[in-house]
């Protein structure tokens, strides 16, 4: 099988100090791949790298066959590389509508999707799919954190990507929200977006993700099917305290 994106010797330092040391790690086509690791390990390091917040020290990350190593982050976004952040962000002062409604208007212009045409056309479309179409007219500087995750996604999904990278989507939820969100992401893959999270709820990693890998210290430990990284003797040690 051949990785959508591949990520070889990624290395980044600030300073003295060694964030992300010789990674190499694939995403592939179709999949829902979960990242874990301890604070401080390079997980958001690695997301900022490969959308090019931050230029790598060293190493290559290739995208559908692309050199996009140290690219600005506004080129790899129209490539088809899409990424919410922890923190939610939106045009506060607009309507829930209109932050959408922008961010489509500023989308990569190739379309996607399993039928060849964008799945969500319109603003509203994008807004029930994602669960919040009747809060379309509220100011988004209102919502309530779980609704405004949710318009988040909306708003990294209308710019039409084709991988997403989601850093810690479920931080500050409760368990039914967490549940609605696993649900909504199960489904990204039939619309042709493969996925990348990374989050420290576990319980939801095992919900939505069939492989995981797991990085320490800046350098991957473990890479592999979900349950057998979770009863790998060092993951255990070094994240989990000896227990899942």
């Amino acid at each position: 099988m051949n990785a959508i994106l591949d990520i070889k010797g990624l290395r980044k330092q600030f300073g003295g100090v060694t964030a992300l040391s010789g990674i190499d790690l694939a995403i592939y086509e179709g999949e829902i791949l979960g990242v874990v690791g301890p604070n401080g390990s390079g997980k958001t390091t690695l997301f900022n790298v490969v959308t090019g917040v931050h230029k790598p020290t060293a190493g290559s990350v290739t995208w559908r066959g692309r050199d996009i190593t140290g690219i600005p982050a506004h080129e790899i976004s129209r490539t088809g590389i899409g990424y919410t952040f922890q923190q939610a962000m939106a045009f506060a002062g607009l309507p829930v509508i209109e932050n959408v409604r922008i961010a489509m208007e500023h989308a990569r212009r190739p379309k996607h999707a399993v039928n060849g045409a964008f799945s969500w056309p319109t603003p509203e479309s994008l807004l029930d799919f994602v669960g919040i179409r009747p809060l379309a007219n509220e100011m988004a500087g209102v919502l309530p954190f779980g609704n405004l995750r949710l318009l988040g996604l909306a708003l990294a999904l209308a710019s039409r990507p084709t991988l997403l990278l989601l850093d810690e989507p479920a931080a500050g939820l409760n368990d039914r929200e967490t549940a609605a969100l696993v649900r909504l992401v199960e489904q990204f893959p039939s619309h042709g977006i493969s996925v990348c999270v990374i989050d420290h709820d576990m319980k939801l990693m095992q919900m939505l993700c069939k492989r995981l890998a797991v990085l320490d210290f800046g350098s991957k430990i473990a890479d592999g099917p979900t349950n057998d990284v979770l009863h790998d003797p060092k993951v255990l040690e070094v994240y989990l305290g000896g227990e899942v």
